[in-house]
């Protein structure tokens, strides 16, 4: 009996570090991208937030564009990550941040698109845009990744 309690230690902590295993998504993760013409090199968490909600500037003051968000129009895995890991809030929340903006400040809220490929080839030819996908959509585009989760 001695030599049992050891093993099934071990088989919990097996089952749990293949719990944990299975649960890491698929893909390479979440990033940040902008245009490739746009001199940000990279961005913490906070300035991604900021950036992307327009908290502080609605341009971006080393190219003088309009910040332009992208968003999905899927609420997946990845697109919750990001409102919770980056922007700190939830689906509900984001919504409002943007309705309040449209309604005060005449600002468009985010463009919407359905894939991540979609949001790749937005912010190629947007020198404004910022969006986010996970890091397999960004192989060979011409876009430039300022943060990573």
């Amino acid at each position: 009996m001695k030599n049992i309690k050891p093993f099934v230690i071990m088989l919990a902590t097996l089952g749990i570090a293949i719990a944990m295993i299975a649960w890491v998504p698929a893909g390479e993760g979440l990033v940040v991208i902008v245009n490739e013409g746009n001199p940000i090199e990279k961005m913490t968490a906070s300035q991604v937030k900021l950036n992307y909600l327009r908290k502080i500037n609605k341009r971006w003051k080393e190219i003088n564009k309009n910040i332009v968000p992208v968003d999905t129009k899927n609420n997946s895995d990845l697109r919750k990550s990001f409102l919770k890991d980056v922007l700190d809030m939830s689906s509900d929340e984001f919504t409002r941040h943007f309705t309040e903006r449209e309604y005060q400040n005449a600002e468009a809220p985010p463009v919407k698109m359905s894939s991540d490929s979609e949001v790749v080839e937005y912010v190629e030819n947007n020198i404004g845009a910022i969006g986010f996908v996970d890091k397999s959509s960004t192989v060979g585009k011409k876009v430039k990744i300022v943060f990573a989760l």
